[in-house]
């Protein structure tokens, strides 16, 4: 990748790239959830662009992280699922590119992106994933949700955003920068500290209005019956949603107001483009379940994405569809630079600065799946928690499902399964399948042929 021109010493911004794990859009209080608490991200959004129409590539952790550093789709980038064997060099990502730039490089927090000598080759790295008692065993709570256990200076959010702290005051005069912090939370186990748990009452969570998943197909109904969420009650729905919320809170909205107040300690905030997403969503109440799968449903597929600082129009909602792959060739643009070829993410500098159009019009995702045995699942036994057996078998790469999303239609078509049709007026999700409406027939043929276009199994 050839290195491309930068603005004037004075005029290139830094770049603080911010990166949370499961936060579905509507978990962004400014979008309107009554069960959100998010005052520092709604501010960062008050006072710069927020997208409300973002879309993942992926439905998980790995193939997200690899789209928005490679600019690439997951199926041209390589990983369908959660493949931790195929992990990046610097070369060729949005990392590598500014690194190359002579910006002043920092990684902090989770990975799950880059090969270990990769990151070992930034000027500054704190790579953390989950705290040791976060993992998935006998003991974590079946809905996994609790109180942190330990104090908060010795949790991950806590640690990741000091290290970040560290890395802006030791910035010199001069200097540009790019820095990735990228948060766990609110990813399960979902925990967060009493005082933040104290704040948000259980009793008081709104569960979305969504059929059970036997309405969308059989696959999303397996996997529900698999996960065994047909015996949550609505009350531990309820407290699950409450610890959910309580990670957003504190391991997302307090630390990016603690970031950005250490950008202005370090009287970095006027020169500081600020993008905050995260790589995918959460169920989370919908259709009765919690967590994710692979599945390409809008509550794992929409995310929230927020710019702010120099160069970024001010207090703009827009409604304009984006990627998470966009974020590479937009940053490229806003610091000056030429977009590098073969990129399929679309530069929206112009929706960033102000315009009302510009970037795509369509969005697209796609992901590897496994069938479920559930004679294999009725059978395993072990420590291990529900949750790993069935995503032992839902993520092996044996099938593929691919997602088209224009407007207000979405059509999904996988290897195994019947094809599914949705009509998702604004932020609506996945009600009614209607593949086999005989009036919505030529939406699909149009649908069919443009997905078949952009990946031909």
């Amino acid at each position: 990748m050839s290195a491309a021109p930068l603005l004037a010493a004075n005029e290139a911004p830094n770049v603080l790239f911010v990166i949370c794990d499961q936060m579905r859009a509507d978990a962004l209080g400014m979008l309107g959830n009554p069960n959100a608490k998010t005052p520092n991200l709604n501010a960062l959004a008050a006072g710069g662009v927020l997208f409300d129409r973002c879309t993942s590539t992926n439905p998980v952790c790995v193939p997200s992280r690899k789209s928005m550093f490679t600019g690439l789709y997951p199926h041209h980038h390589g990983s369908l699922t959660n493949d931790h064997d195929s992990f990046l060099p610097l070369q060729g990502t949005m990392l590598g590119y500014f690194q190359k730039l002579g910006y002043k490089t920092g990684y902090f927090g989770k990975n799950h992106t880059f090969l270990k000598e990769a990151i070992a080759k930034v000027d500054s790295e704190g790579v953390r994933d989950r705290e040791k008692f976060r993992a998935y065993d006998a003991d974590v709570n079946p809905w996994w949700s609790s109180e942190a256990p330990w104090p908060e200076e010795r949790c991950h959010p806590h640690l990741n955003t000091q290290d970040a702290l560290r890395f802006f005051a030791g910035v010199k005069p001069g200097e540009r920068f790019f820095a990735t912090v990228s948060y766990f939370d609110p990813h399960p186990p979902y925990f967060a500290p009493p005082r933040h748990v104290a704040k948000i009452k259980a009793e008081s969570m709104v569960i979305p209005k969504t059929p059970l998943p036997s309405a969308l197909g059989p696959r999303i109904d397996e996997h529900s019956h698999g996960m065994g969420f047909e015996k949550m009650t609505d009350d531990v729905i309820r407290k699950t949603m409450q610890h959910y919320h309580a990670a957003v809170d504190w391991g997302v909205d307090e630390q990016v107001g603690r970031l950005m107040a250490g950008l202005r300690h370090a009287g970095l905030d006027k020169n500081t483009v600020v993008v905050m997403v995260s790589d995918h969503g959460d169920f989370m109440g919908n259709y009765h379940m919690v967590r994710k799968g692979m599945f390409l449903y809008e509550a794992l597929l929409h995310v929230p994405m927020i710019w702010s600082g120099p160069g970024v129009a001010k207090g703009v909602r827009s409604s304009a569809p984006v990627q998470l792959h966009d974020v590479f060739p937009t940053l490229v643009e806003m610091t000056g630079g030429k977009v590098p070829e073969g990129l399929d993410g679309v530069s929206a500098k112009a929706l960033v600065t102000g315009g009302k159009t510009g970037g795509r019009t369509v969005a697209y995702a796609s992901a590897g799946y496994g069938e479920l045995d559930a004679a294999r699942l009725k059978a395993e036994t072990g420590t291990d928690a529900l949750h790993t057996r069935v995503f032992n078998q839902e993520m092996q790469e044996t099938h593929r499902t691919s997602m088209i999303r224009e407007g207000e239609w979405k059509l999904i078509l996988s290897e195994t399964r019947a094809p599914e049709l949705y009509h998702l007026p604004g932020r609506s999700h996945e009600m009614k399948n209607l593949a086999e409406d005989k009036g919505s027939a030529g939406v699909r043929r149009d649908l069919e042929a443009k997905l078949g276009k952009w990946w031909q199994w």
